[in-house]
């Protein structure tokens, strides 16, 4: 299946963005997440974790570094369940661990922080790809992206 990834082109200011729907327990909805290759982790930001009420109650991480100004906290969740859509409208469960801002935490934290914190996208990272068995297409030129699933396992090692 082929799941479509939005193209944002600003001047300078590119994003490639990805829509989640959350099915984890009493926290559902939408999640738009930008794709970057770059981070090794999936997270779920601090606006989507307050907006959705995703509880922090996963097992304690150690604090994201390099994700807006660092030290954020955040709790891993080992079977976070969502789904995607592909472009024939057909929809796939996923179960994987991502790592949630510990929204509670970061409330002790001075306020520039949470305001920085807030300011943070969710994203989608390596990990995505790895265990979902994906591939990335991305064509700025042509206006084309998308994940697709790989379905010959080899390709991955």
């Amino acid at each position: 299946m082929i799941f479509n990834i939005d193209l944002i082109k600003n001047t300078g200011a590119e994003r490639l963005l990805f829509n989640i729907v959350s099915m984890h327990p009493h926290s559902f909805g939408g999640i738009i997440s930008i794709v970057d290759t770059g981070s090794p982790r999936t997270i779920i930001s601090a606006s989507a974790a307050s907006k959705l009420k995703i509880s922090a109650t996963g097992e304690k991480a150690s604090p994201i570094y390099g994700f807006g100004r660092g030290n954020i906290p955040c709790r891993k969740l080992n079977n976070f369940k969502f789904i995607i859509k592909s472009s024939e409208g057909k929809t796939k469960s996923i179960e994987m661990p991502v790592y949630v801002v510990d929204i509670p935490a970061l409330n002790n934290l001075s306020q520039e922080m949470k305001i920085s914190a807030y300011r943070i996208d969710s994203i989608i990272g390596l990990d995505f790809l790895i265990s979902q068995k994906m591939k990335m297409v991305v064509d700025f030129n042509n206006n084309l992206s998308y994940f697709e699933e790989i379905y010959n396992k080899n390709i991955l090692t």
